[in-house]
C-alpha cells in the first residue's frame, strides 16, 4: 500500500514538474521563434513558427544598429563579468579556507556576519552605495560597478567554498605540514586545485547573476559610464517603442551568452553545491 501510494506521488510530482517546466518555457519559446520572423507577423500572431517568413534580418538590423552598438555592450558585459568573477573567486576561496579550517568562535563570527548579507534586500544598499563612491570618485566607473560586485556575491561564494572546504580531510593538510609546507602552500597546491566543482558551480551563478544584472549598471554607470547589454537594450529601446522584432532581437542576443554558458557548465552546479551542502 505504502509503494502504490509513493508511486501515485511521484507520478503526481512529474506531472507537475513538466507542466511547470513547460511553463517556464513560454518566454524563451516567444524569444526564439519571433526573432526570426518579420514585424507583421510577430503582432498577428507571436505564438506561431516562422515558417516561410524565416529571416535574419532581424539579428542583423539590430547589430548594424547606431543605437546599440551590442559588440561594445558586450564587451564592457564581459569586462564587468570576467574581472568580478575573478577577484570573488580569490578571495571567497581563501577567506573560506580560513573559516573552514579555524575552530576558533572569532572565524565563527565573522563567517556569521558574512551570511548575514545574503539576507538584506540589495535595493536597500543603493542611497549609501551612490553615496560612498561618489565620495570615493568610483560613480559612473566600471571600477566602482566591478567592486559592489565583489562585495555583494561575497558572502554566497563564500558559503558555498566553506561547506565544500569542511569535506575535504583535513589529514591532507597535516601530511603536506610534515613535508614543511606553509598554509599559503597547502592552500595553492593542495586544497584550491580540489575545489573544482565547487567553483564551477560559483562561477555559472555569478555569471548568470552579473550578466542579467540590470539596476545596479543603470544606477553605478548611468548615462556617463558606459552600458552593458542589460542597460543598453533598455537605452535603445526606450520607454514607448514598440517595434517587437527589435525587442526580441535584443532579447536573443542578450541571453545567448548565457544559455551558452549555462550548457557548458550545467553538470557541474548540481555537484558542487550537494558536495558543498554535506556539512555546509
Amino acid at each position: 500500500m505504502i509503494k502504490q501510494d509513493s508511486k501515485v506521488f511521484n507520478g503526481f510530482r512529474h506531472i507537475f514538474l513538466a507542466l511547470l517546466s513547460l511553463v517556464l518555457l513560454v518566454p524563451f519559446y516567444l524569444v526564439v521563434v519571433n526573432v526570426f520572423k518579420s514585424k507583421e507577423k510577430i503582432v498577428s500572431n507571436p505564438m506561431s513558427l516562422p515558417g516561410s517568413g524565416f529571416t535574419f534580418d532581424n539579428l542583423i538590423n539590430v547589430a548594424v544598429s547606431p543605437s546599440f552598438k551590442i559588440m561594445r555592450a558586450y564587451g564592457n558585459s564581459f569586462l564587468i563579468t570576467a574581472v568580478s568573477i575573478a577577484f570573488i573567486v580569490l578571495f571567497a576561496t581563501m577567506m573560506s579556507y580560513v573559516i573552514a579550517r579555524s575552530s576558533s568562535r572569532l572565524m565563527k563570527a565573522i563567517y556569521y556576519v558574512l551570511l548575514t548579507g545574503l539576507m538584506i534586500p540589495p535595493q536597500v544598499l543603493l542611497l549609501p552605495l551612490v553615496k560612498l563612491l561618489t565620495k570615493v570618485n568610483l560613480m559612473f566607473t566600471f571600477q566602482g560597478l566591478i567592486f559592489y560586485n565583489i562585495a555583494w556575491y561575497l558572502p554566497f561564494s563564500v558559503f558555498i567554498y566553506t561547506g565544500f572546504i569542511r569535506t575535504i580531510s583535513t589529514q591532507l593538510d597535516e601530511s603536506a605540514k610534515m613535508e614543511g609546507a606553509g598554509p599559503f602552500k597547502i592552500f595553492w597546491r593542495i586544497i584550491f586545485p580540489l575545489l573544482h566543482p565547487a567553483t564551477a558551480s560559483v562561477v555559472i551563478f555569478l555569471f548568470l547573476w552579473i550578466w542579467n544584472d540590470f539596476i545596479n549598471p543603470l544606477i553605478i554607470l548611468g548615462t556617463k559610464g558606459g552600458y552593458t547589454v542589460t542597460t543598453g537594450i533598455f537605452m535603445a529601446v526606450g520607454k514607448y517603442n514598440a517595434n517587437w522584432d527589435q525587442v526580441f532581437s535584443l532579447m536573443f542576443l542578450a541571453s545567448f551568452p548565457v544559455l551558452i554558458m549555462y550548457l557548458f557548465m550545467q553538470r557541474f552546479i548540481i555537484s558542487g553545491l550537494t558536495d558543498g551542502a554535506i556539512k555546509g
